[in-house]
């Protein structure tokens, strides 16, 4: 189209000027629509295809449960994660359901955010099962390396984690949620969008939390929260996505602070 304009106006000299200002403006407008196209905040605009959203639709509880705004949203993050990201086998071949699946968890924690997709962790590496991690020498069910901006899973452990999805054991949400943590924190184009009056709120009573687990006092968590305020936000994360209503009643303000700050609310979505 633009070369057949580029021939018509050089043969009408005296409309040269304005018809190649024309094509100079639709020009720009093409590649402007073409990068939104492409990007929100660098973000993929591809759509779901149908098999990837069979998946979500049949193992997926967390999405079976949202309205179609709310499921378009989550199906928007999906696509982004598993077109954009960079999914690495650790001795097993990464499947489409399992990129849907892992996905989905990140989707889950970042329904309020549609449009935060975790930019600085562009590499997930999925291993087989619990493995021994080369930086401690332990064996971990999943990690998350800032510095490179790597999210490492269990892929056993992961299927685990949602198919017991009312213990408040869940590996995906957990490294996801240390993701999330992070890239709040790391200066790129989606740091700071975790409110910042509710995120000092939050970090207050998390220390208050983590100092009484640590004094071995009662309290509501597993004893892993109280390694740090990290871990504790992670661990905070499982329970509040899968015991809502017992979160919130045992540490009602603290469950009403993450719901603001997640911009969820997974005890009034059961009913």
């Amino acid at each position: 189209m633009v070369a057949f304009m580029l021939s018509s106006a050089g043969s009408q000299p005296s409309n040269a000027g304005p018809a190649l200002g024309m094509i100079i403006t639709l020009a720009a407008m093409v590649v402007i629509v073409a990068a939104y196209q492409k990007s929100s905040n660098g973000r993929s605009r591809r759509r779901l295809g149908h098999p990837h959203r069979a998946i979500l639709v049949k193992y997926a509880i967390h999405y079976q449960r949202l309205d179609d705004a709310g499921k378009q949203r989550m199906e928007r993050i999906v696509s982004a994660f598993i077109h954009e990201k960079d999914w690495v086998g650790a001795g097993i071949v990464v499947k489409e359901e399992m990129k849907v699946m892992i996905s989905a968890c990140a989707a889950q924690l970042l329904l309020g955010f549609p449009d935060i997709v975790l930019r600085h962790f562009e590499k997930i590496v999925v291993y087989p099962e619990t493995y021994r991690s080369p930086r401690t020498g332990r064996m971990h069910q999943g990690e998350v390396r800032p510095q490179p901006g790597i999210i490492i899973i269990s892929w056993d452990d992961f299927v685990h984690g949602y198919a017991h999805s009312r213990d408040a054991h869940n590996v995906g949400l957990h490294e996801l949620a240390h993701a999330l943590w992070f890239e709040d924190m790391i200066e790129n184009s989606e740091h700071n969008f975790l409110d910042r009056e509710l995120l000092a709120k939050w970090n207050r009573m998390a220390s208050e939390h983590v100092a009484r687990i640590k004094r071995r006092e009662a309290h509501y968590f597993r004893d892993y929260a109280g390694t740090n305020q990290a871990e504790f936000f992670a661990v905070a994360v499982e329970y509040f996505f899968e015991q809502p209503r017992e979160f919130q009643a045992a540490l009602p303000e603290l469950y009403a602070t993450m719901s603001a700050l997640l911009k969820q609310d997974p005890a009034k979505a059961l009913g």
